[in-house]
């Protein structure tokens, strides 16, 4: 497991693009673009997680997707995500929240990504990272080892879809709120042993007071990771209905912005 090293937008982009999934619309029915576009965030777990499936779903709508494979640059692997990342030791979201601001400087560098119309996706520890983002902005370069954060890395960004995130030890939005009011949706789990669901809604109603217009959908019955069949937490079971119910409703959400 490797820390990056204090280094610009750029380079850090160019150490994540080759790890880069992109995921776009047909060409044949939505042309070549440009189109909106999501930054997807994958949970601790397991890099290679359901996003592929929600950014598919985007795709049907005319929305492109750009994941963002944190870990194989680090050469973490999945044990070391499991006993290093999962529980706090290592890669908090503040730190991480450099890897979403350089690939959304590198989004808004392709000719078939719309940079006014873009959004951020996470899951689990990739909601964490995304929240922290929005609380600090500029602020994060100290924590994530960027020397040359443009005044707004938040730049274009419209929307946020947040699954299950980390809103507790290390979290910022609940004291800080959001520096952008943006639109954003919030999907949780009942039965949620990791994350639970008061934080995370106590932390989406303070990024309400900060201006971001805000929705929640509590699955019942489902735990954490219920979305993702490859999840080996002892506390999480996969929910093919929720899943399936949670993929599709992430495509229209997400269009909407």
């Amino acid at each position: 497991m490797i820390r990056f090293p204090l280094e610009g937008l750029a380079a850090r982009a160019a150490r994540l693009v080759s790890h880069f999934t992109l995921i776009k619309p047909d060409a044949a029915r939505f042309g070549t673009g440009p189109f909106p576009t999501t930054i997807m965030m994958h949970g601790c777990g397991d890099q290679n997680g359901p996003q592929a499936h929600y950014a598919r779903s985007a795709a049907t709508y005319g929305v492109a997707s750009i994941i963002v494979d944190s870990y194989t640059p680090r050469r973490i692997t999945r044990m070391q995500a499991a006993t290093l990342v999962c529980t706090g030791l290592k890669l908090w979201g503040r730190e991480r929240a450099g890897d979403a601001f350089a690939a959304l400087d590198w989004a808004r560098r392709q000719n078939w990504v719309d940079s006014k119309r873009l959004s951020l996706a996470g899951w689990s520890h990739g909601g964490w990272t995304i929240m922290d983002a929005l609380a600090l902005g500029p602020a994060i370069g100290k924590h994530a080892a960027l020397n040359d954060l443009m005044e707004d890395p938040l730049a274009g960004v419209t929307s946020v879809f947040l699954v299950y995130p980390w809103s507790g030890l290390g979290a910022h939005t609940p004291s800080r709120g959001w520096i952008k009011p943006v639109r954003a949706f919030m999907a949780l789990a009942q039965r949620d042993a990791v994350v639970g669901t008061a934080l995370p809604l106590r932390a989406l109603q303070v990024a309400a007071q900060s201006g971001a217009v805000v929705d929640s959908m509590i699955y019942p019955d489902a735990t954490h990771s219920f979305d993702e069949e490859s999840s080996i937490n002892p506390t999480s079971k996969f929910h093919p209905d929720h899943a399936a119910h949670a993929i599709a409703s992430y495509g229209q959400w997400i269009a909407g912005g």
